[in-house]
């Protein structure tokens, strides 16, 4: 592997937690991103001879992605008791069967810190390389971390119905299932803007009452919310409720979410659609989203905060 051994210089300290990440490059040093079923394992090995079992082993797949990167943690316990001289490694498995080492044998020194510990950005980012070139996908970076924001958000048992986040460089407001009983519209509009500028958000996109059919009790809120922020604010149930007509027709053969899933429709979503409904494969209750529906929610977004094609 072509690969500069000093991106690889990575720092654990004993007794600390150690945050890290890979970053994946392919055969042509472009951004790879592994799919379901492929398994990263890095491995961490006291390097002394004759070889020892002391081995700390670290499993990634692609729900561990977040931006195009892998992080992992060691916690303070795991590095407790390690000193010395170490190497690290990294092999990949597909899914289908083909292993290869992505990061060569690497010698770190782990050391007990002295002073106060001092990490630059990026310095314990691990550049790994793939033989491959990634497969012409719809996949986007983040998405699985925007995935886990709604669900989170859009969860039954969520305590905190409206939270923000930064994917990349824009901050997303997402707004879940609203207590009509202890907050008013008015209230709302000042939780969203107060949150804002506490982590200094400026022109937030915001989004969320995926289920506002559902719950019509929560429409004022709703118009609340997309009458204050315009055209920052992202209408996820109309997007994906609307419908997909044949060509010079008016016969509904699917609609948004099923093209961004990629799925075919069959007669009873198309039903759905006709009476303005989610279809039952994107939700798992009336009012709450399976792992279909987040996706297509967080393609929404992304597509619409990013400009995405």
């Amino acid at each position: 592997m072509n690969q500069n051994k000093s991106e690889n210089k990575i720092q654990i300290f004993t007794g600390s937690t150690f945050e890290g990440c890979i970053e994946i490059k392919d055969v042509h040093g472009n951004p790879y991103c592994i799919s379901e079923g492929d398994t990263i394992t890095l491995f961490l090995k006291k390097n002394v001879y004759p070889s020892t079992n002391e081995i700390i082993q670290i499993e990634l797949t692609s729900e561990n992605e977040i931006m195009g990167k892998y992080p992992f943690k060691l916690s303070a316990e795991e590095t407790a008791n390690i000193e010395g001289y170490y190497c690290y490694y990294a092999f990949i498995r597909f899914a289908d069967g083909d292993y290869y080492q992505i990061v060569p044998n690497t010698s770190i020194k782990v050391c007990v810190p002295y002073g106060v510990l001092s990490y630059s950005a990026d310095s314990n980012t691990i550049i790994a390389q793939a033989p491959r070139v990634m497969a012409e996908s719809d996949y986007i970076p983040s998405l699985n971390e925007l995935e886990s924001f709604i669900k989170c958000i859009d969860s039954e048992n969520t305590k905190h119905p409206v939270q923000i986040r930064r994917i990349n460089d824009k901050y997303i407001v997402l707004i879940g299932n609203i207590d009509t009983n202890n907050t008013t519209p008015t209230e709302l509009i000042e939780q969203i803007i107060h949150m804002a500028e506490y982590v200094g958000a400026e022109n937030p996109y915001v989004s969320g009452f995926f289920h506002i059919d559902e719950l019509p009790e929560q429409t004022a809120y709703y118009e609340a919310v997309k009458n204050t922020f315009g055209k920052r604010f992202i209408d996820i149930e109309a997007i994906l409720k609307t419908p997909v007509y044949a060509r010079n027709s008016e016969t509904i053969v699917s609609s948004v979410v099923f093209d961004l899933l990629k799925q075919r429709p069959t007669k009873n979503d198309i039903l759905c659609i006709i009476h303005n409904e989610y279809p039952e494969r994107i939700m798992s209750n009336n009012t709450h989203f399976n792992n279909f529906g987040c996706s297509a929610a967080a393609r929404v977004i992304l597509k619409e905060v990013f400009d995405l094609g």
